[in-house]
């Protein structure tokens, strides 16, 4: 109504305007109002960006959405189509993809959790998946880390993933846990789930997934990954650079 009123005012304003001049207005004016009631044209708001079934729930002591298992395959496809989270390059950056993952979440009004799945490698073999580009080789994690938001079936909340870099959609996470350790059912992972700002496994740190220096940051970090997602050649480097980073470190006295 403001916008209407507005333009009334100018209008009576405007009454010494030539008829030409009034008629060419008029005529702008038509158009201009056209293009604001196109929904293509509209402003969006939070509100319509938030699913209509999503609700904050407490999950284990952590704030958390529930929505609908539709909603969550969208959620899903919407984050899988962000070109510039390089979820090809599977060998490293889970961390950095899955806090850019949720500080989109948060913007769109879902509140994630975290699932970290880990092993004891004195006890267990690594967390293994098929190489999502290089047909018969495999990836090999100590520890594995997606976002998660819920689904209720029958009362029940279940946790679902958000994981392209391993899956082609939303799925419970018993079942992301259970794809990668196939290839030993009977080894003993490790799942917790932990709010969004937690980053690594570990929890030593913890930052707001929208913290602009840090998303700023982690960016970055995310289009590094690309370059060596582009590249033929790119996982040998960067497991090159990090063998050269450890052996800095290596080399540092007290270290």
């Amino acid at each position: 109504m403001k916008i209407f009123a507005v333009l009334f005012i100018f209008l009576l304003s405007s009454a010494s305007f030539a008829k030409d001049d009034l008629k060419s207005f008029a005529t702008g004016l038509d158009k201009t109002l056209r293009h604001l009631n196109r929904s293509d044209s509209r402003p969006c708001d939070a509100e319509n960006l938030t699913p209509s079934s999503a609700r904050l729930v407490s999950y284990k002591g952590a704030p958390a959405t529930v929505m609908s298992e539709e909603d969550a395959q969208a959620l899903f496809t919407e984050l899988k189509n962000k070109k510039d989270i390089p979820y090809d390059f599977s060998l490293a950056g889970c961390e950095q993809r899955a806090h850019e993952m949720s500080r989109l979440m948060l913007l769109k009004g879902i509140t994630p959790l975290k699932g970290f799945a880990s092993v004891d490698e004195n006890k267990s073999p690594r967390l293994e998946i098929p190489h999502p580009r290089k047909k018969g080789e495999r990836i090999r994690w100590k520890y594995h880390v997606a976002p998660v938001v819920l689904i209720e079936k029958k009362g029940e909340l279940i946790p679902f993933t958000i994981d392209p870099s391993m899956e082609t959609k939303a799925v419970p996470t018993s079942q992301w846990v259970g794809d990668m350790s196939k290839h030993n059912k009977s080894m003993n992972v490790k799942l917790q789930f932990t709010p969004a700002n937690q980053y690594d496994v570990d929890g030593r740190l913890r930052i707001d997934p929208r913290d602009k220096e840090f998303s700023q940051s982690n960016q970055e970090s995310l289009r590094e990954f690309k370059k060596y997602s582009e590249d033929p050649r790119g996982e040998e480097e960067w497991m090159f650079q990090q063998q050269l980073m450890e052996d800095k470190l290596n080399s540092m006295p007290g270290y």
